[in-house]
């Protein structure tokens, strides 16, 4: 991998900052090709899609995605964007303008991470399994701590803000002098071995897992 570019989406961002902001799920119609997604389960006006201001809807049975058109209690519209039975969705409900700012920050606050990276010389390394999700946190949680979350409801009091900076700063920490080490085989200092599971359930709480593992590891 290159240090260059964010490591995680805007999507991604607002998923973990903004409560209420994701809807997935299964389309209820009969396929093959329906032009709408129908959920029953879900009211999409409620939990504030809108048409046509650049929300993005995603088949990701089919791994096909397109802006939202059209929008009703129960079903979603989006340019090129058909629908079989039971292919799984994703909604994030913010505007082209908010992912624009989103995606932003994110670059931003990624350069801390390339440097971090680079005195480690992990630039061009493979990732190991665990280290996409890792970043990605790592580059989502800077990104809301240090600018304001675009998306409107992120309210850190100051004791969690200097606690989520306090935690920043011991991975950056790890990152650089290679006590955390991020390329596929490798095995820093801290790195985690463990002989029991976590369960993880979301793509962050996997990253979270290695983090709780090399906490524990350090503890006297």
């Amino acid at each position: 991998m290159g240090c260059t570019g964010r490591y995680a989406e805007a999507w991604e961002y607002a998923a973990f900052w903004c409560e209420g902001s994701i809807a997935t799920g299964d389309h209820a119609g009969g396929g093959p090709a329906d032009a709408d997604l129908s959920d029953p389960a879900v009211n999409f006006i409620q939990m504030g899609a809108k048409a046509n201001v650049g929300m993005r809807l995603y088949n990701l049975t089919a791994g096909t995605s397109g802006l939202v058109t059209g929008v009703t209690e129960h079903t979603l519209t989006a340019a090129g964007v058909t629908w079989g039975a039971g292919d799984d969705y994703r909604i994030v409900m913010i505007d082209s303008r908010q992912r624009a700012a989103i995606e932003h920050v994110l670059n931003i606050t990624a350069g801390d991470i390339h440097v971090a990276l680079a005195a480690s010389g992990a630039c061009s390394c493979t990732l190991a399994a665990w280290a996409t999700g890792y970043l990605a946190k790592l580059n989502i949680i800077e990104a809301g701590v240090f600018h304001k979350c675009a998306c409107g409801n992120i309210n850190l009091s100051d004791e969690q803000r200097q606690t989520y900076m306090d935690w920043l700063t011991e991975q950056m920490a790890q990152l650089r002098d290679g006590r955390l080490e991020v390329c596929s085989g490798a095995t820093g200092a801290d790195f985690p071995y463990v002989d029991w599971a976590e369960q993880s359930v979301t793509e962050f709480n996997a990253a979270l897992i290695i983090a709780n593992a090399a906490a524990r590891s350090r503890a006297p």
